[in-house]
């Protein structure tokens, strides 16, 4: 089975925003829900401080914390290996919302169930690649084969100082700034 994976450049990331709204749209989200998200960090100390940003939506893990949650199989991981989510089979109980360390799966209160990126599971064979990658102007966003990407980007790497410490082997590899993978800067910027 293929391990489908995001590559999020953060070199390149301009803070834009321009994939947190194409998502949105395209999932039509109602206010404050994102599947994607756009963060800004600023880290370090003069002279060597800087800031960063980080684009991320749910890192289709290998172990997925959410699917372990969720009581009624409504998260899933699916033959491409990606996690999707069935919203006929959620009863809104919100587990794989308390269960994901990265904060992906959302609770849509109109809806009454739980929501999360699909990584465009439903257009990506007609689009390429999921709206988010193709929204991305400064092309700091791709998605693929893990495999592909991580020979494509032997530096890329799935730990930052701003993230949880992996156990859910995050589908995901970042091309991230120094200080960026700095541990000091870890509990000031979870």
């Amino acid at each position: 089975m293929t391990r489908y994976a995001f590559y999020f450049d953060s070199t390149r990331c301009v803070d834009c925003k321009t994939c947190q709204v194409a998502c949105k749209l395209k999932n039509n989200l109602p206010s404050g829900a994102f599947y994607r998200h756009v963060r800004s960090f600023e880290a370090g100390a003069y002279p060597s401080a800087g800031m960063y940003h980080i684009s991320m939506s749910c890192n289709h893990c290998e172990s997925p914390a959410c699917v372990a949650k969720c009581p009624t199989g409504a998260m899933y991981v699916s033959e491409d290996g990606t996690v999707q989510h069935d919203d006929e089979v959620c009863i809104g109980c919100q587990m794989c919302v308390q269960g994901c360390p990265y904060g992906a799966p959302v609770y849509l209160e109109e809806k009454k169930i739980a929501g999360k990126c699909n990584a465009c599971m439903d257009t990506r064979g007609e689009d390429g690649s999921p709206t988010c990658v193709a929204s991305c102007g400064m092309r700091a966003l791709d998605f693929g084969s893990y495999e592909e990407l991580a020979a494509k980007h032997p530096e890329a790497v799935a730990e930052l100082a701003c993230l949880p410490e992996p156990d859910t082997s995050p589908s995901v590899l970042i091309d991230a700034r120094e200080i960026a993978l700095d541990e000091d800067y870890r509990e000031l910027m979870l």
